[in-house]
Formats: C-alpha cells, sequence, structure tokens
C-alpha cells in the first residue's frame, strides 16, 4: 500500500539558481550587438547611395556589406562564437530593415536628389492677341498637340507652361528658333493668378508664361529646358504654327 504523501514532505525538484550577472552579461551584448548593426547598415546605406546611380549595383552592394558583420563583430570585443542561426537571422533582418530606411533617407532632400525636373506636353498651350487690345477678356489657348500647336496670326503670342521640380529650379530657358538665329524668351511665374485663358480660373503651381511678337505667319520651334540645383535637367520641344 503507497504511503500517502505527507504536506510537509519536500519537493523532489528544486528550481535552478538564477544567474543574475550572466542574464545581464547576455542583454549587455544583445543590446551593443543591436547597435553596432544599426550603425553598420548606416555604412551600407552609404555604400548604396555611392552607387545609386546604378540601382542594381547599389542593392546587391547594400545586402553584401551586411555579410561584414561576420568580420567586424569580432574586431571591436563582441565574441560571435555563442551566436546561433536565429541569432544571425535577427541581426540580419535588423540590418536589412535598418540599410533600406537609411538609403531612402539619403535617396531624397535634403541629402540626395535623383529626380529629375517635370515639364509634361500637358502641360503647355498657346494662344495670341492683337497687341492693340491685350487680356484681358481671356483670350483661347490651344494644347499641344503632338509636336505642335497652332494659334492664330496676331501681334503677341502667349505661351503658357508648367515646370516643377521636387526641390526647386535652378535654371528654366525658353528658346525660340535654332542655330545662331535662335533668341531666348523671359519666362515669368503666374502661379496662383488669374489666367489669361479661357480655360483655366487660375494658374496652378509651377505655371509660366512668356510672350513674343511673330514675324507675319512663320512658323517657330520652341524648346523649353528646365534644371534643378543638382544639374539634372529636362527639356520639351514642339512647334508653334500659325492657323
Amino acid at each position: 500500500m503507497a504511503r500517502r504523501k505527507r504536506k510537509d514532505d519536500e519537493p523532489d525538484w528544486t528550481p535552478p539558481d538564477f544567474d543574475e550577472v550572466g542574464y545581464m552579461r547576455t542583454e549587455i551584448q544583445a543590446a551593443r550587438v543591436a547597435v553596432l548593426t544599426i550603425a553598420w547598415a548606416v555604412v551600407g546605406a552609404f555604400v548604396s547611395y555611392l552607387l545609386s546611380s546604378n540601382p542594381a549595383a547599389a542593392f546587391v552592394a547594400g545586402i553584401a556589406v551586411a555579410f561584414g558583420l561576420y568580420f567586424v563583430l569580432p574586431l571591436i570585443g563582441i565574441d560571435i562564437k555563442p551566436f546561433k542561426r536565429k541569432d544571425w537571422m535577427a541581426h540580419g533582418i535588423t540590418y536589412f530593415f535598418s540599410w533600406l530606411a537609411f538609403w531612402i533617407l539619403l535617396l531624397n532632400p535634403p541629402f540626395g536628389d535623383f529626380t529629375d525636373p517635370t515639364i509634361l506636353p500637358q502641360w503647355i498651350s498657346a494662344g495670341s492677341y492683337p497687341a492693340s487690345n491685350p487680356p484681358p477678356p481671356p483670350i483661347p489657348c490651344f494644347p499641344l498637340t503632338g509636336s505642335s500647336i497652332r494659334v492664330g496670326t496676331n501681334d503677341t503670342i502667349l505661351l503658357v507652361f508648367r515646370a516643377t521640380d521636387n526641390v526647386g529650379l535652378s535654371k528654366l530657358t525658353v528658346e525660340l528658333g535654332t542655330g545662331p538665329s535662335k533668341t531666348f524668351l523671359t519666362p515669368t511665374l503666374v502661379a496662383g493668378r488669374t489666367s489669361e485663358c479661357k480655360d483655366q480660373a487660375i494658374y496652378p503651381g509651377g505655371t509660366y508664361r512668356a510672350t513674343f511678337t511673330p514675324a507675319g505667319s512663320s512658323s517657330y520651334h520652341v524648346t523649353i529646358t528646365a534644371a534643378d540645383l543638382t544639374g539634372r535637367m529636362a527639356a520639351v520641344g514642339f512647334d508653334i504654327l500659325p492657323q
């Protein structure tokens, strides 16, 4: 017959002693590795930034820098012998998302600008009016169709277009004609003003206007060129033809 267990009998299992010092050392080292991994991700982001002209190479280089942790951590006093596969996976994930965040940050202003200015064809229109009766009232403005705009044969040609950039434009030119005989028009920013064209009430942001006096029923080739603060450029060329 089994002996009934008494309440005052000691249990057969006792919990092990908690190694507080060892636990603190492990946690401190884990925090150090996490900080160093993020710092190493900054290095990878700069490498990718320097290769940003070739996105594929920049991506591969940024990932390749992650493997440098295996060699860098021992150099700064981190013992990697206890690291298991799950530890390397955790550090790899930390590196990847940190590197990606820093790289995206470097690709955008104020650190970098890899976006060309924008001059869309649908933003370009032109109209004409007699110099003796300038606007107002609003005048008909015709959109760019294909590579040309047809306007009436009046004393003054009005050219309206939009040029924008994610940071700001440093230079904007409007060339009239080609070769040695070309001339330059002076564009004026008119964003927010009342439109001179019948199809618009207010000029939207980034809108410019320029005028010139045509010589009879001649056609003109126009080239609009915009450059941003980093030297990136965009250009649109088209013809203004008489109706």
